[in-house]
């Protein structure tokens, strides 16, 4: 592989994988990981950066998904990291997934910004945010506000609904290898911090329905392709989930369990 190739795989690893910490132990898992899946990798050069707490920034990305999106109008937006933006768009018409690898809630507060001035909107906005978090060595205090101000942008972007769902959970063998994820423990204390700002904000906690992905406080090993990452079946399961939200009862006829109780609850305090 020449030098120029390896550089534009590297860098699309990092939007693939959700790399939040630029160590060269996670980035050479990561590469050991995709090459032993045989996972295909675009090689797209795009603009990388670093802001002060170390999160990765993709600016080109951010760029053209404004421009992508300028003046458009959504029925639900989809804001994530890498295990949503795996899922590509694949939502239904009237859907935007504009969730990347690397992002925390700190780039997200970026990119939300970003997407106010390009006047998007969203009538339904989904924010999947928390797992790189949990290895990123963010304060308590940060990812509050920083959560708390992305929900805040949502809304400004038109967003009358806006569902949270708690960062995803790795395998137990991956919670224990720095270079894949965060501990578990740390998962936990992220996901507390989200079910508060939820409440605190009125966003509506979509918890219940993710939960056949897991096995007690972990990933279902038969659903990863690397103890973090969906496998198809997994990215299946997350988007009939997802589906819920898009097509709720009173359009499909569906039960949406504890999200949509509280979603009517929501709805009747308006």
């Amino acid at each position: 592989m020449s030098k120029i190739s390896s550089l534009f795989q590297t860098t699309t690893l990092f939007l693939v994988t959700g790399l939040s910490v630029l160590s060269p132990t996670r980035i050479q898992a990561y590469t050991t990981s995709l090459e032993l899946q045989k996972q295909p990798v675009g090689q797209v050069p795009l603009k990388l950066t670093l802001n002060s707490k170390g999160d990765l920034i993709a600016e080109s990305v951010w760029q053209k998904q404004g421009e992508a999106t300028q003046n458009k109008s959504y029925n639900a937006c989809l804001f994530g990291d890498s295990i949503s933006s795996s899922l590509g768009n694949s939502l239904g018409n009237h859907t935007f997934n504009f969730a990347m690898g690397g992002m925390t809630t700190t780039s997200l507060v970026s990119q939300l910004e970003a997407l106010t001035a390009a006047h998007v909107r969203c009538q339904t906005a989904i924010i999947a945010m928390g797992t790189n978090d949990a290895d990123s060595g963010i304060t308590n205090d940060d990812f509050i506000n920083n959560l708390k101000t992305s929900i805040s942008l949502v809304q400004v972007l038109g967003a009358s609904n806006v569902f949270v769902i708690p960062a995803f959970y790795s395998t137990v063998e991956a919670s224990h290898n720095p270079a894949l994820a965060g501990p578990i423990a740390r998962v936990e204390e992220i996901n507390a911090l989200i079910r508060q700002v939820a409440a605190m904000e009125k966003a509506v906690l979509f918890e219940e329905e993710i939960q056949p992905l897991y096995q007690g406080q972990s990933l279902r090993k038969d659903l990863t392709i690397d103890g973090v990452h969906l496998n198809s079946d997994g990215q299946n399961l997350y988007r009939q989930a997802l589906l819920k939200i898009i097509n709720p009862p009173d359009k499909a006829g569906l039960t949406l369990g504890g999200a949509g109780a509280a979603l009517k609850e929501l709805r009747a305090n308006f």
